[in-house]
């Protein structure tokens, strides 16, 4: 009986090491992909007369899909900025902090312009260190066009984020 019970605590283990593996895997130093992820944010608007308009928001999100020896691998995010808008074209810029698995973190500074209600068109988050495994990083994370989503209530926002990443770890 003894066993039998060690036997199926070593299988436990063993199946729980191969699941987590993944997610704790090693970043490698230097590399690029594509990435995807889901988010949500809150947002407050200011309007400035005619065609104007000052927005400050609040985003969260998590990454579904990137390269898996990437910093992005199993990673969640927090970013706070700030969008003005002539005419239904904006600007935005914010800070975002990206955390691992493991509780490291890394910095970057998020540079946008697109269209009202359609999302980016372009723009990028330039990378400026982290902790950990994340310390100094390097990198940028490309915006690309991404499906439209339908708000799910008022003042909050729902996304797919799509583009493309590369990072260096000295």
């Amino acid at each position: 009986m003894k066993t039998k019970n060690f036997i199926v605590l070593f299988i436990a283990l063993t199946l729980g090491c191969i699941a987590t593996s993944g997610v704790y895997a090693e970043i490698a130093k230097e590399g690029s992909g594509d990435y995807r992820g889901g988010k949500s944010g809150t947002f407050e608007i200011l309007k400035l007369g005619e065609n104007r308009l000052q927005m400050n928001y609040k985003e969260a999100g998590v990454f579904t899909d990137a390269p898996e020896d990437s910093p992005l691998a199993g990673t969640s995010y927090y970013a706070i900025g700030t969008l003005y808008a002539i005419e239904g074209k904006f600007k935005s810029t914010g800070g975002i902090v990206f955390t691992r698995p493991n509780g490291d973190q890394f910095f970057g500074i998020l540079n946008s312009s697109g269209v009202l209600g359609v999302g980016a068109t372009g723009g990028a988050i330039k990378f400026t260190g982290g902790t950990g495994e994340c310390s100094n990083i390097e990198g940028t994370m490309e915006f690309m066009q991404r499906p439209k989503v339908k708000s799910s209530h008022k003042g909050t926002y729902q996304g797919i984020g799509v583009g493309k990443v590369t990072w260096k770890i000295p």
